[in-house]
């Protein structure tokens, strides 16, 4: 049985992924789960008995993206694709990322937005903590993108289109990497896209793909 394929759409808080994804299904040939990481936090209960400290509560969030990470995996271990709207925005994430989507097609795609136009959508949505947007600087650090949409001017709309024109050039046999980076409206490509790995121990995908940062963490 085939694998499914990943899109990861990678972004701060409020630059636009959800509706970049929901946008995204539409335009691909075949079906696909657009599974957000807030859909998985929201199935668990906000009502209990035990009062949670702040250490219990950092040890929830971090079992909630723990099984989110494999919630994909399983879907695609048996040909399912899936959209992941997810921020990159901890070291640990990437790590177990790696090791979990070992040898899946995952195609990593950056939708970057203006500090500014974050901090603007953060007020007006109301529904984020204000500066969570400007403090995940994490999400940013990882320049090993496959795909990037720039969402600060461009709506969701013109930045699915984007990504969904640029997808075919990443597995094209003609497209090789001495032939410079395809290019797509609002986006920016780079060379074919390969299968996560973590070839001889280190965390990383081959030929500087998706890989641990070596800037401020």
């Amino acid at each position: 049985m085939r694998r499914g394929r990943i899109i990861l759409l990678n972004g701060a808080s409020s630059s636009g992924k959800s509706s970049i994804g929901r946008e995204l299904l539409p335009l691909l040939e075949d079906p696909w789960f657009l599974v957000p990481v807030d859909g998985v936090s929201g199935m668990r209960s906000t009502v209990h008995t035990r009062e949670l400290d702040d250490a219990g509560i950092a040890e929830m969030l971090r079992r909630t993206r723990l099984g989110y990470h494999r919630t994909v995996a399983a879907l695609a271990s048996v040909g399912n694709d899936v959209i992941m709207d997810y921020p990159l925005s901890e070291s640990w994430r990437l790590d177990d990322l790696l090791a979990v989507l070992d040898g899946y097609d995952v195609t990593l795609v950056e939708v970057w937005c203006a500090p500014d136009e974050l901090e603007r959508r953060e007020a007006v949505r109301g529904d984020r903590p204000t500066g969570l947007a400007r403090s995940q600087t994490l999400v940013y650090s990882h320049d090993a993108y496959d795909i990037r949409v720039d969402s600060t001017a461009t709506p969701p709309p013109a930045c699915a289109k984007a990504i969904a024109h640029a997808l075919p050039a990443l597995t094209a046999p003609k497209h090789s990497t001495a032939s410079g980076p395809a290019t797509a409206p609002s986006s920016h490509v780079r060379r074919p896209r390969r299968h996560f790995c973590r070839p001889r121990g280190r965390l990383c995908r081959p030929r500087g793909r998706l890989r641990r940062s070596s800037g401020q963490m």
